[in-house]
């Protein structure tokens, strides 16, 4: 039989207290209107084992996970993307062409078509949770301007929304 709870609480169950990495703490298996439920206590709110407990075990807080090197904010580059559709000069038509496929890659956007006009290249793009068409003309890169522009994506991923607290 397979049981599915919940990860190791940020809180108290009991004090609704922070748990802080590196604290030790209790984790109960109750059963509550026929479901698992897992209730995780601070040392210092810790009374015993609770009547009705099927598990218990003590753990560690761990620390929080860091992103792994090479994380991309997908948030951040699709924002980046519609801002370079509502204006961009040459480099940034370029750098938002390569921010398209990239996008698509990782299923932001969604390829629908590609279609010729006056000898130019335009796919049509559609944002994966419904966002607006765009429009974005296939650009003619070399390989080192490719190059350069994924290393400048990988680097302007990495950093905070500018809207984030």
């Amino acid at each position: 039989m397979d049981y599915c709870l919940k990860p190791l609480s940020k809180t108290c169950s009991y004090s609704g207290e922070p748990l802080q990495p590196g604290d030790l703490c209790y984790s109960v298996l109750v059963e509550k209107n026929g479901r698992f439920e897992r209730l995780d206590f601070s040392s210092a709110a810790w009374q015993g084992v609770p009547e009705g407990a099927l598990g218990v075990w003590r753990t560690e807080v761990p620390e929080p996970e860091s992103k792994p090197a090479g994380y991309l904010d997908l948030d951040r580059l699709y924002e980046l993307f519609t801002e370079y559709c509502e204006q961009a000069n040459d480099y940034q038509k370029k750098l938002r062409y390569v921010l398209a496929l990239l996008l698509v890659r990782k299923k932001q956007l969604i390829h629908e078509q590609t279609t010729e006009s006056e000898g130019l290249r335009i796919m049509q793009l559609q944002g994966a949770r419904g966002e607006g068409t765009y429009e974005i003309t296939e650009e003619a890169l070399s390989q080192s301007e490719v190059a350069r522009l994924e290393a400048e994506i990988q680097t302007l991923g990495q950093q905070p929304l500018r809207n984030a607290a």
